[in-house]
């Protein structure tokens, strides 16, 4: 039952995300003034669609030896701190919406940080999810975690920067991430972390705009 109930507020949880980010950009407009190759997601489709793929088809165990497992890890196995990320633990179906999802939500927060904060955001939520995931799910794989770091994190920006709609979708999005964390669920912990940077990276570049405006013009 509550697997079903977190899958539900996941789905709502990214598609408010999008949607408030897609507001956000309607308003403000992308990072850089212009909507731009989004070259750090289209990299991260090949990184997880590749050993994805192989995954399904050539090479079956790939998902054995890269899956997060909370023994084998404390054994000292611990590339599988990181790789769980590119490969996928839900059957075909899943893997084909992970990567969908990856492309929608990365596109647009790619849109939103620019490439070098996607990556930054993007990691960090995946990894350190990977750590939560030890608590609450030994064993598993997938991007998803990225996915929803990225999300929460367009919904930060959307709440902090946007008005109207957007920023109500994007409240939406981060009360669901919320019910994901409180019920122990893999995605909410990366969704709290990508929120957590979210936020440091708006309120850093307020500082610096503070900052610039306020130095005397020599």
């Amino acid at each position: 039952m509550i697997d079903t109930v977190a899958a539900a507020v996941g789905t709502i949880m990214l598609a408010t995300a999008v949607g408030a980010g897609l507001g956000l950009l309607a308003t403000r407009g992308p990072r850089g003034g212009r909507r731009r190759v989004p070259v750090a997601t289209i990299v991260a489709l090949v990184v997880v669609g590749v050993p994805t793929l192989l995954q399904f088809t050539a090479v079956p165990s790939l998902l054995d030896a890269l899956e997060r497992d909370r023994e084998r890890i404390f054994a000292g196995e611990l590339w599988r701190l990181v790789t769980p990320i590119v490969v996928q633990d839900s059957g075909a179906t899943g893997a084909i919406t992970n990567l969908i999802s990856l492309a929608l939500v990365g596109v647009v927060a790619e849109w939103i940080w620019g490439s070098a904060r996607w990556v930054l955001i993007g990691l960090g939520s995946g990894l350190l999810a990977e750590l939560w995931g030890l608590l609450v799910d030994p064993v598993g794989a997938g991007n998803s975690v990225v996915v929803y770091g990225l999300a929460a994190s367009v919904a930060v920006a959307a709440v902090l920067r946007g008005r109207g709609p957007a920023r109500i979708l994007a409240v939406v999005s981060l009360v669901g991430a919320a019910v994901l964390l409180g019920v122990g669920d893999l995605h909410g912990g990366a969704a709290a972390v990508g929120a957590a940077i979210g936020a440091i990276l708006v309120f850093t570049e307020r500082t610096t705009d503070a900052t610039a405006e306020s130095s005397p013009v020599s």
